[in-house]
């Protein structure tokens, strides 16, 4: 792209490397002086004691159903027997 010392007439920053770096960091900086007041800003209420977290909704809590009993085919049965009396 032409650099600003190539264009000889009035132009915008989409048509310069030049103009659209200071462009982008013009933006740049004005965000950070943005950021820098909120932050300010949130320090002063903290201050003050005004500052108020939002609360958090509680998890929702799933309580799953115990497993199924594994089901038994056929075969012996390993219980011991129980012994008559008499």
């Amino acid at each position: 792209m032409p650099r600003h010392r190539d264009l000889d007439f009035d132009h915008t920053a989409v048509w310069c490397d030049d103009c659209w770096d200071q462009e982008q960091r013009r933006q740049q900086t004005a965000e950070l002086r943005r950021t820098n007041d909120l932050k300010q800003r949130e320090l002063d209420l903290r201050e003050w004691g005004e500052w108020a977290e939002p609360k958090r909704d509680p998890k929702p809590r799933y309580i799953l159903p115990p497993p199924p009993a594994p089901k038994v085919k056929g075969g012996m049965s390993v219980e011991p027997r129980r012994r008559s009396a008499g």
